[in-house]
């Protein structure tokens, strides 16, 4: 591809976004700017595909079109409804797979690729790991004053009250039907219906992933659960975004509402989605993930588009730590809209595309997940395992799958997962928070 037709797209792509941003509102920016960015983006498979000459280092990665830190894997594909379905389906009749020695020995700066970004285009850049663990712990000292992995979130407009998040029982609980269901379902409901102001930290730093382009005028229809841990990133499960395993991968494209609110549109008429939607611009995976089909891989970092509605939505803290076996700690995610919730004002009991969650023991941990006793079902994928430090929400893993009828799983954060997400961050700064 000539350098010099690319940088005259996106120049043109520039100036006319900052001549239609002027008067604009902010939803409508935050939109536009995505158009923008996707047509960039189809533009650039167009030409590949013509020519076979691979595209030069997209801007929204670095501001070198030839930076040699990026390598181009290729496009992948994306996903079709069928293969979206057999994929889910397939992970319904699954559990998680026990880590091998090779897993369990291999670390994230010893693999030459440390992880990939994928647009909704399929367009793939490989990030080498060469001095990657250097700057990483250098990124450490910066932030914290320390090497230890362990970061603290924002609160926004105001620290969460202890208070806001306790557990409401719900007054009548029916036994569960999900394979994830401990017993009954204990979890509880966080809606505007029953006084929650979905709007506010922490609720609004958690989300659910639904497909791209949704209308915001109906209740999610529920994919998983995403939450933010820095000014435009997500953390997530791997399989929410990709199909999985073997190298016979695709990319499920989706937005995130954060903070929504389905029970609320069906029960008052309100706004299912009270903090709008934010576009995904890339989707961080490990190549372990896909190409060796390792579970202890399954995790994901979202990278939003950038822009000041990304920004302002604070985020959680997340940490390494080893002693997490016997304590006490929150999930809250969203449940497939048509699955049954005990907390439901529904006469149907469906859970409507809200948020559920409770608090409940961490039972035991193994190097590269960690076991509970929360109730979680489909759409859960994702959400935070968390407890407080200083009154913030800090997560310390990643809801993965229901595991036997005592216990659930998820993929704990250690020193592996905290590199990838703030690798991730490093390589994707907001323009916005960090001016």
């Amino acid at each position: 591809m000539n350098p010099f037709r690319t940088i005259t797209a996106l120049a043109t792509v520039l100036l006319v976004g900052v001549l239609w941003l002027a008067g604009t509102p902010l939803a409508a920016q935050a939109q536009g700017q995505h158009s923008n960015d996707k047509a960039f983006f189809a533009e650039r498979r167009a030409a590949f595909e013509r020519t076979g000459v691979a595209p030069t280092v997209p801007p929204s990665l670095s501001a070198d079109p030839y930076d040699p830190e990026y390598v181009f894997l290729g496009y992948m594909p994306i996903a079709t409804r069928e293969q979206e379905d057999a994929h889910f389906a397939r992970l319904e009749r699954e559990t998680i797979r026990p880590a091998s020695e090779e897993e369990l020995s291999s670390t994230f700066g010893d693999q030459e690729i440390a992880l990939v970004f994928v647009n909704e285009a399929g367009e793939q850049w490989g990030l080498l790991s060469r001095g990657l663990a250097e700057r990483l712990a250098a990124r450490r000292l910066a932030l914290g004053g320390s090497d230890a992995r362990n970061i603290g979130g924002n609160a926004g407009n105001g620290r969460v009250e202890v208070d806001e998040i306790s557990t409401r029982s719900p007054e009548s609980i029916r036994l569960g039907t999900g394979r994830s269901i401990l017993g009954s379902d204990n979890r509880g409901l966080r809606s505007a219906d029953n006084g929650f102001n979905m709007t506010a930290y922490p609720w609004h730093a958690i989300g659910v992933l639904v497909t791209d382009g949704a209308n915001t005028a109906n209740g999610p229809n529920v994919k998983c659960t995403a939450f933010k841990v820095g000014e435009r990133h997500l953390l997530t499960s791997a399989h929410c975004v990709f199909t999985e395993g073997g190298g016979e991968d695709s990319l499920m494209p989706r937005d995130w509402w954060p903070g929504a609110d389905g029970l609320d549109k069906t029960m008052n008429g309100g706004d299912p989605s009270p903090n709008n939607y934010k576009n995904i611009l890339w989707y961080a995976y490990d190549p372990k993930y896909l190409f060796n089909g390792w579970d202890s891989r399954d995790f994901s970092v979202l990278v939003l588009a950038d822009n000041q509605s990304s920004c302002d939505l604070a985020w959680f803290g997340y940490r390494e730590d080893y002693s997490l076996a016997g304590s006490w700690m929150w999930n809250f995610g969203y449940p497939g809209q048509n699955q049954a919730c005990s907390a439901s004002p529904r006469p149907d009991g469906k859970c409507g595309g809200s948020m559920y969650g409770m608090e409940a023991k961490i039972t035991r941990t193994e190097a590269p997940y960690i076991f509970f006793k929360h109730d979680v079902t489909g759409g859960q994928s994702g959400s935070p395992v968390f407890d407080f430090v200083d009154d913030i929400p800090q997560a310390v893993g990643i809801v993965k799958a229901g595991y036997t009828s005592v216990e659930n799983a998820g993929i704990k954060i250690r020193d592996l997962v905290y590199d990838f997400i703030e690798t991730a961050r490093d390589k994707n700064p907001s323009s916005y928070c960090n001016p």
